[in-house]
C-alpha cells in the first residue's frame, strides 16, 4: 500500500513539507485552485487542481487520490468571503469522508485565541465576540465534526523567505512586553512527520507555538538586528492584556519536539 499525503492549498508552507515527506517514504500530492499553479508546483510535488465552492471537475479521479490517504488541510482564511472559508472545510471534510482516508492534519491559527486573556491553552473557552476567532473556530469544527481529524494551531509563521524584521518596517508597534507567539516553518514540517506513525492522537487539537516566554520588543530587537536594520519602535504608553499560548502539550502526547524554543533562535534560519 503507497503511503499517500495529499496537501490541500499546497503554497508556500505546503511546498516546505513536500521534500521531508518524499524522504519518509510518502508520495505527495499538491492542489492550487488554478491549473496553471498547480502545474507550477515543483517537483518532488505532483500538482492537481482543486477549487472548493465550485462545481468539482473528474470527481472520481479526486476520490481515488484522496482513498487512504493522509490529508493536509493548508488552506487560509479569505478575508474577501470569509463564508467562503467554511464552506470550503466542509466540502473537504464531506470529500475525504467519501473517499475513505486515513486521517487529516488541519493548519488553523493560535489567532483563535483574540479576545481572550491570560495563558491559553487548548482546553481555553474561545470568544465569540471577535470575528476573527470565531472564523477560525467554525473552520476547525467543519472538519471535526466529520471526524479523524486534528488541528495544529500555529503561532506566527517564519521561514525561508519570511523574515519578522520585514514584517515590522516602517512600523511603530504596540505591546512591548506583550508575549510574541511565533513559530519557524521548519517546527510544523518535523511535527508532520512526528505524527502521521503514531495516529491517532490523544485529543483533537494542539498548540505550536515557540514555547519559551519572550516579550514582542525582545523578539523584534532580535529580529532588526539580525538584519543590521533600525530597531522597531514601540508605543510604551500603552498595554493590551497580556496572552501566553501555551504549547507544550504536543511534547507531552507525542514524539515532536521543538527545534527552536525561544522564537529568537529561528531567526538565523529565516535569512
Amino acid at each position: 500500500m503507497t503511503n499517500k499525503v495529499v496537501i490541500i492549498g499546497c503554497g508556500w508552507l505546503g511546498q516546505q513539507l513536500a521534500k521531508p515527506l518524499v524522504h519518509a517514504g510518502y508520495q505527495v500530492f499538491g492542489s492550487r485552485q488554478s491549473s496553471a499553479s498547480a502545474a507550477a508546483l515543483p517537483e518532488p510535488i505532483q500538482g492537481f487542481t482543486l477549487a472548493l465552492n465550485q462545481p468539482l471537475l473528474e470527481i472520481d479521479k479526486l476520490l481515488a487520490m484522496l482513498a487512504d490517504a493522509w490529508v493536509i488541510c493548508s488552506i487560509a482564511p479569505g478575508r474577501s468571503s470569509p463564508t467562503g472559508y467554511v464552506s470550503a472545510l466542509q466540502q473537504l471534510a464531506k470529500l475525504c469522508q467519501q473517499a475513505g482516508f486515513r486521517g487529516g492534519i488541519h493548519f488553523s491559527s493560535t489567532g483563535v485565541y483574540q479576545g481572550v486573556d491570560g495563558q491559553l491553552n487548548e482546553q481555553t473557552t474561545l470568544s465569540d465576540t471577535q470575528p476573527r476567532a470565531v472564523l477560525l473556530a467554525e473552520g476547525e469544527q467543519a472538519l471535526q465534526q466529520q471526524g479523524n481529524w486534528l488541528t495544529l494551531r500555529l503561532g506566527g509563521l517564519m521561514g525561508p523567505g519570511r523574515h519578522p524584521a520585514r514584517f515590522t518596517q516602517g512600523k511603530r508597534l504596540a505591546d512591548a512586553q506583550q508575549p510574541v507567539n511565533m513559530l519557524h516553518s521548519a517546527e510544523v514540517v518535523q511535527a508532520v512527520l512526528a505524527l502521521l506513525p503514531v495516529w491517532p492522537l490523544s485529543q483533537p487539537c494542539y498548540n505550536l507555538s515557540s514555547p519559551a516566554l519572550v516579550s514582542k520588543q525582545a523578539f523584534y530587537h532580535a529580529a532588526t538586528a539580525a538584519l543590521g536594520l533600525p530597531d522597531s519602535a514601540f508605543d510604551t504608553e500603552t498595554a493590551a492584556p497580556w496572552r501566553k499560548v501555551e504549547s507544550l502539550a504536543i511534547e507531552r502526547d507525542t514524539p515532536f519536539r521543538y527545534r527552536y524554543r525561544d522564537a529568537r533562535d529561528a531567526l538565523a534560519d529565516c535569512l
